[in-house]
């Protein structure tokens, strides 16, 4: 057994231990953002926060991600991605410890911007790893096992308050989280980092060669659909729904919750499912399956639009591993890590801020069902630019 150890330090760890390690980080990196969610109205309570402080501080999570994240290839040039993942892990640990001590909400935003700073570190280093640790064989397996994760983190957040914050207080939950976090942070540290390798800093030259690859804007395409179709609808979708029929938010919230447990189920199988139909074909796929039911959601009604709202996002989850495997054919492996943060950033920018927040300015003026459709024939365009363009995801 020290023999293993002592070869899996100096050599770096095998690919079925690299993903279970980096399974546990994306976990925490997800769920250190996703906590706050449930745990909002304690905290509003206590702290006397207003709705509008409320959609402040999830903003300035998403922008400190999208920030730390291109400029993450630093950390990366410098120490490795091994030791760029204990540090997100940290900030993490940092973040949800602030967090926890909070007399106000100025105090929270600090930890939750450290939260979403660390977030925005692991992604690029993290998908890195896999990239270039796994076989394109396995590749999209291993980009499945590795959704679990962050899928995990959003299914559990709610659950974990529910059980625990009757017992321990939200202050309590979060200090939990942070010292699990270290225990997660310190076996990477021993396991994850040797042989981890390391990524490219992220100069404007680096930034102009990959901006100059077309796949690179086809892949930016890819991850703004995919992530308008989960985020985007998940933001806007709760309230559209108890404004435009007869379910209460009790219902309504059960039914996303149902949808949930359906896209980690079918996330189970989508290695064999890209295996089979191929990277470019399960995007395809995918993608008009969720336009069409991102479309119907303007025009069903009753017992149609619950089954509409439970399996609309049931198949983006087998999108993410295809399209998290593509992108290790764009550009030069040596800066995969930027190429990678500018990717995943335009997508978020894109899918998860723009689109919700024009959908839900179609609502306030009445026609919020004609954001559905707009975004159904995005998603259709998608399609027809990916057909267009042969070589992309490909090999």
């Amino acid at each position: 057994m020290t023999e293993k150890i002592d070869r899996t330090i100096r050599h770096g760890p095998g690919g079925g231990v690299l993903i279970f390690l980096l399974i546990i980080a994306v976990f925490f990196s997800v769920v250190g953002r996703a906590i706050f969610s449930p745990l909002m109205p304690y905290l509003q309570e206590e702290l006397s926060i207003s709705l509008a402080t409320v959609g402040t501080l999830f903003l300035l999570v998403s922008i400190s991600f999208s920030l730390v994240m291109i400029f993450s290839g630093y950390l990366t040039a410098w120490f490795g991605h091994g030791t760029t993942v204990v540090a997100a892990l940290l900030m993490i640990i940092v973040g949800l410890v602030i967090s926890a001590s909070a007399g106000n909400w100025v105090i929270l935003a600090c930890g939750m911007i450290c939260i979403g700073a660390g977030g925005g570190t692991y992604a690029p280093s993290g998908i890195a790893m896999i990239n270039s640790k796994i076989s394109i064989e396995k590749r999209s397996t291993a980009f499945s096992f590795h959704e679990l994760g962050s899928n995990g983190a959003v299914l559990l957040a709610p659950l974990i308050v529910l059980a625990a914050v009757p017992l321990l207080g939200w202050r309590g939950v979060l200090l939990v989280l942070a010292g699990l976090a270290g225990i997660a942070a310190i076996a990477f540290y021993f396991l994850g980092t040797p042989g981890s390798g390391s990524g490219a800093k992220p100069n404007l030259s680096t930034m102009g060669t990959i901006l100059r690859l077309p796949h690179a804007y086809l892949g930016m395409l890819m991850f703004s659909t995919s992530l308008a179709g989960l985020h985007g609808v998940y933001s806007i979708l709760p309230a559209y729904l108890v404004e435009h029929s007869t379910w209460s938010a009790e219902q309504v919230n059960s039914l996303v919750t149902l949808s949930r447990l359906i896209s980690i189920s079918i996330l189970l199988l989508a290695g064999p499912i890209i295996k089979y139909m191929g990277k470019r074909n399960t995007i395809i796929m995918v993608l008009l399956f969720t336009g069409l039911l991102t479309g119907l959601i303007s025009v069903a009604e009753g017992r149609l639009l619950a089954v509409v709202v439970v399996f609309q996002p049931a198949l983006i989850a087998v999108m993410f591993p295809a399209q998290l495997s593509c992108l290790a054919e764009i550009g030069e492996a040596w800066y995969q890590n930027v190429t990678t943060a500018l990717v995943v950033t335009v997508g978020m920018i894109v899918g998860s801020g723009v689109v919700p927040a024009l959908v839900g300015v179609l609502g306030d003026l009445g026609i919020g069902w004609s954001g559905f459709v707009a975004l159904a024939l995005f998603m259709f365009l998608a399609v027809v630019i990916l057909i267009a363009n042969p070589s992309f995801g490909k090999r």
